[in-house]
């Protein structure tokens, strides 16, 4: 299985997103070598969340020139006496802000994606900071969200997260259409000029047209008729995948229509209808979860006196059964498509209330098989869901297994339709 970056990201500040990055990032060190990354560089905020001396950190590794493997923490035996958590390790931001880190150039942000695509780890989650600027989205994978985290009763931050992905594609779109682009010696018949207007009316939600990319899509239809990149560029939209975790639960109606509901008409409105959106479960509303980020012993190596008696186990099979019901609710399960070149025939984009009962069926049904569940339980959900996709979906389906850096997605797009026209032309 490939290495898989994940980035963590929300909106807004204040809905628990460095707790979650910290814990999942334990919780996946059970299965493999884990690294936790603080890219929140103005606050240092994981170093003041765990509990163990930092030598080095992100200053040594832009200052004093320190290889990013040698700057990787340990929880140590204070907080991890037994080594059940050996195999994860944080890096972690400077101590006190510093201008140049905090809002580090694009070389330096080059350079840190490089030194991250190199380390050696199986799970490496980057805990982004809050907001949306280019030391948010150049960390981003180019065909999914990572996981963006919100929570019921904060509206704002739910908007704001599903921005993160429509400027996640818009970036996309960008690169693939600058007025350098290798693309239009591959392509003929794009006008370039033309093109980059479409794609800023349609960012530009103070144009009443294109709306969404959906739009967009259609306008490109008619004005080039036939070419096969529009059938491309439709997959590549459309195969997006935005996944998410709601923290602070606190019941289906409530985080349905404060949080689930105000994410899908953002994206469908201002994205696209077509994006699949999955929701990988929650983090249940507890003192204990809280008070775990006061006391800096994050919450998954606390005691656990929260978890109540173990029930009778229900047999493997029902187990199975039930899980795979809730993975495909979830948007997680669905059939693979053939490695083939994209139709130019759309497929049909579902309508908005489809995608919005689409999702209140998965969270009442996610409640009455695990509403009862601990918030250890919680992340063990949350988990077989990341590893569901790791073992049954490509790479890019979520996270990504190597950061792009700006002018990389251009040739790699390129060189997988050279892959796909050989082997069209050998079969």
């Amino acid at each position: 299985m490939a290495k898989r970056i994940i980035p963590v990201s929300s909106g807004k500040g204040g809905v628990g997103k460095t707790s979650f990055a910290i814990n999942l990032a334990l919780c996946l060190s059970q299965y493999g070598r884990t690294i936790l990354v603080d890219l929140d560089t103005g606050t240092s905020s994981i170093r003041g969340t765990i509990d163990a001396p930092v030598s080095r950190d992100l200053y040594h590794f832009f200052k004093k020139g320190a290889p990013l493997q040698e700057c990787i923490t340990p929880l140590g035996s204070k907080l991890d006496p037994h080594d059940k958590f050996a195999d994860f390790g944080f890096i972690a931001s400077p101590r006190h802000m510093i201008e140049a880190i905090t809002n580090m150039n694009r070389t330096w942000r080059n350079y840190l994606i490089d030194a991250i695509n190199g380390l050696n780890a199986d799970y490496i989650i980057l805990d982004l900071k809050a907001g949306l600027d280019p030391g948010v989205i150049d960390f981003m994978p180019p065909a999914n969200s990572g996981i963006l985290v919100f929570t019921p009763n904060h509206p704002a931050a739910t908007l704001a997260a599903s921005d993160i992905a429509k400027a996640i594609l818009f970036r996309e779109l960008r690169e693939l259409f600058h007025k350098d682009s290798p693309l239009y010696q591959h392509f003929k018949g794009i006008d370039a000029r033309e093109i980059n207007m479409l794609i800023d009316r349609t960012e530009d939600v103070y144009e009443d047209a294109p709306g969404n990319l959906d739009d967009f899509l259609q306008l490109l239809a008619q004005r080039m008729p036939g070419n096969s990149f529009v059938a491309i560029l439709r997959h590549i939209v459309h195969r997006f995948r935005i996944y998410y975790v709601l923290n602070r639960f606190d019941g289906v109606e409530t985080s349905y229509e404060t949080a689930v509901k105000p994410l899908v008409e953002n994206v469908t409105r201002h994205i696209s209808s077509g994006l699949q959106i999955s929701n990988l479960g929650w983090i249940n509303e507890s003192p204990g979860y809280h008070r775990a980020n006061v006391d800096r012993i994050p919450y998954l190596l606390a005691d656990k006196a929260e978890q109540p008696k173990p029930e009778k186990k229900p047999k493997m099979d029902e187990v199975s059964r039930q899980m795979e019901e809730l993975y495909s609710l979830a948007g997680l399960r669905r059939k693979k498509e053939p490695a083939s070149e994209p139709r130019e025939i759309a497929s049909p984009i579902p309508d908005r209330q489809v995608v919005l009962d689409g999702q209140l069926k998965s969270i009442e049904a996610l409640f009455r098989a695990k509403g009862r569940d601990t918030i250890h339980q919680n992340f063990e959900y949350i988990v077989s869901c990341l590893r569901y996709v790791f073992q049954n979906k490509r790479a890019t389906e979520l996270g990504t297994a190597r950061i792009l850096k700006q002018g990389e997605l251009v040739p790699l797009l390129l060189a997988q339709k050279m892959r796909r026209d050989a082997a069209m032309r050998a079969q």
